[in-house]
């Protein structure tokens, strides 16, 4: 027997009298120390749409941990136990998702979750008008506008409400064509029967879309109601005066002490029908007085029977107009 063979014989039996190595590879599924771990990543984007969802907030409900998603939406959990987790996806202005994911052993799990995104209020107004007139009364009401666009779709956008207060809503319609949406409310349809009820409250635009989540925009208020008008002198109906065709319109101005400007609205009547002709705004606050224009920019009035007004305009648009005033052109 040679030496390198003693010395094999020697090395077998002597690993037969030592015991078995501890398996502590946590690698090794024999091991007690094997941890069962899997990962997930994933991509947040708008529900029906590709376009992603950046700072999405993940949470793992079942351990407690979360992360966020960056600019293309994209996310990742490392060293997730396997098994079935449940999560949660939140974002604001987005409905929440729920969805339960099962991670496998030692591989990764790849999920896209589309969010339901809530109307968004873009731009919201009110405007308080007052049409002077003899009979039977000053007529107040105010115009209310809004654009509205809903992150998955203008199909999925449902409603839109001016609100004053949780019982008092009023439904705006859409302006075909256009994400914008109108509504007006006349004073009887207010408490007190006033539109100067409005003034100092917090107003809001509400929208609903058809998956029923709701959005409020930021509060707004009534900026001016206009209670002073100016007053028609010439043409006037009081005194039956009668024109050329190229009339000098006069007024006197109201008495109030913040910025504003005129405008001056022209109407035919023809068979009891009011048309308008000719309309000139941003009247300078100065002037008391406007010629009709005999340039040839416009054509002269024909005979007849014309009303015309004299509207005092604020720098936010609310107006007060004047009584009409009646001439005959001859």
């Amino acid at each position: 027997m040679n030496a390198r063979y003693q010395f094999f014989v020697c090395i077998v039996l002597l690993a037969g009298c030592i015991d078995d190595a501890p398996h502590d590879n946590p690698l090794d599924p024999s091991s007690p120390a094997y941890v069962r771990v899997g990962s997930m990543t994933g991509v947040i984007t708008i529900a029906n749409q590709s376009t992603a969802i950046a700072g999405a907030t993940i949470t793992d409900l079942d351990e407690n941990i979360l992360v966020r998603s960056d600019t293309f939406g994209y996310f990742v959990f490392n060293h997730l136990s396997s098994g079935t987790h449940t999560f949660v996806c939140t974002k604001e202005n987005f409905t929440n998702d729920t969805f339960r994911v099962d991670i496998q052993d030692r591989a990764s799990t790849h999920v896209v979750r589309g969010l339901n995104g809530a109307p968004v209020v873009v731009s919201q107004n009110i405007l308080a008008r007052k049409i002077d007139q003899y009979f039977p009364s000053p007529q107040y009401f105010v115009e209310v506008t809004a654009e509205v666009i809903d992150p998955n779709s203008s199909l999925d956008l449902d409603s839109v409400w001016f609100s004053v207060v949780d019982t008092l809503r009023f439904p705006l319609a859409p302006i075909p064509g256009t994400n914008n949406f109108i509504t007006t409310i006349y004073k009887n349809k207010l408490p007190t029967n006033t539109i100067q009820w409005l003034v100092g409250k917090p107003l809001y635009i509400v929208s609903r879309d058809d998956n029923g989540a709701v959005n409020i925009g930021s509060p707004f208020f009534v900026t001016r109601v206009i209670e002073q008008t100016a007053n028609p002198l010439y043409p006037s109906s009081l005194n039956n005066d009668t024109t050329t065709v190229f009339p000098e319109f006069r007024w006197d101005p109201p008495d109030v002490t913040f910025n504003y400007s005129y405008t001056l609205s022209l109407s035919r009547i023809d068979g009891g029908t009011q048309t308008i002709v000719w309309m000139k705004e941003g009247i300078s606050s100065i002037d008391q007085s406007l010629q009709y224009p005999n340039d040839g920019s416009v054509d002269s009035l024909q005979q007849g029977t014309h009303v015309w007004s004299i509207s005092v305009v604020d720098d936010f648009g609310n107006y007060a107009r004047s009584k009409e005033s009646s001439f005959v052109v001859k």
